[in-house]
């Protein structure tokens, strides 16, 4: 036994030390151990951290974009993704929802025609959102473009998303136009037929069973004032009134959005 004693101890130590730092390595990775990671979604950071603190894990923002439809400042994407399985100690990275929106340089829209100056507002993600009219020779041509009430000039900052004032040419007497049909049309599409015929959308007076935002969304033209005629037509830039109803049976058949190329100013035969 003796003899076979300087033999065994060196074999002996080999073990203990190959077992223990098996047991290291298990301990240091953490083998075995596996939480899963919730859904941060919609939640601020602070939230978020919250949720994940007890469970052994790390928040980081690495990005931000800009979602309207989404809080500013909540998680809008993360890795990993919610109900993988990590390790404690991870870390999970979030993009989250601009607090403000992002800037881009105003668009030069003066000496624009009304469709052309819509087509690239709507292009840049602005919304225009009124239209004015002042006696200029050039008819339905922007004149001037107008933030928060004052002209805003071409290559100026502005959040995307944001609303602007075209103020248009109306011929050097003024003009009327006629006033399209709007009946069975939803509260967007109104506000597209409108600027087309170079008028704005008033107030929304009512909308008849709209419980939800699916059924406002959804809600179409019943009545509007100043109604559609052969004799009616208002000042360019005048507002129409709406109101919308979600029991759309009784509207008829959709039809085609009106041609507003074909309705033309300085119609004087008619009151307003």
């Amino acid at each position: 036994m003796r003899r076979a004693l300087p033999i065994l101890l060196p074999v002996l130590f080999s073990v203990l030390l190959l077992l223990g730092g098996w047991s290291w390595v298990r301990h240091y990775t953490r083998h075995g151990m596996v939480v899963e990671v919730p859904d941060l979604s919609g939640l601020s950071i602070a939230e978020a951290g919250a949720i994940v603190g007890p469970l052994g894990l790390h928040v980081e923002v690495v990005d931000s974009v800009h979602t309207d439809g989404a809080p500013k400042g909540a998680v809008v994407d993360q890795d990993p993704d919610a109900g993988s399985g990590v390790k404690p100690d991870r870390t999970v990275y979030l993009i989250v929802n601009a607090t403000r929106p992002k800037l881009i340089d105003m668009p030069a829209l003066v000496d624009l025609s009304k469709r052309q100056a819509i087509s690239v507002a709507e292009i840049v993600g602005l919304k225009v959102a009124e239209l004015r009219y002042r006696p200029d020779a050039c008819v339905d041509c922007v004149v001037d473009q107008l933030h928060e009430g004052r002209t805003i000039i071409a290559g100026t900052g502005i959040e995307r998303g944001a609303s602007i004032v075209l103020v248009l040419g109306s011929g050097d007497g003024g003009g009327r136009v006629p006033v399209p049909d709007l009946t069975g049309w939803t509260h967007a599409e109104v506000a597209a037929i409108l600027n087309m015929a170079s008028l704005n959308l008033g107030a929304v007076v009512a909308c008849e069973g709209c419980n939800t935002k699916a059924d406002s969304t959804l809600a179409r033209v019943f009545r509007q004032t100043p109604a559609p005629n052969a004799n009616s037509s208002i000042i360019m830039g005048g507002l129409v009134d709406i109101w919308l109803t979600a029991d759309t049976a009784g509207l008829g058949a959709r039809r085609a959005i009106p041609d507003t190329s074909t309705l033309e100013p300085n119609a004087q035969d008619a009151e307003p």
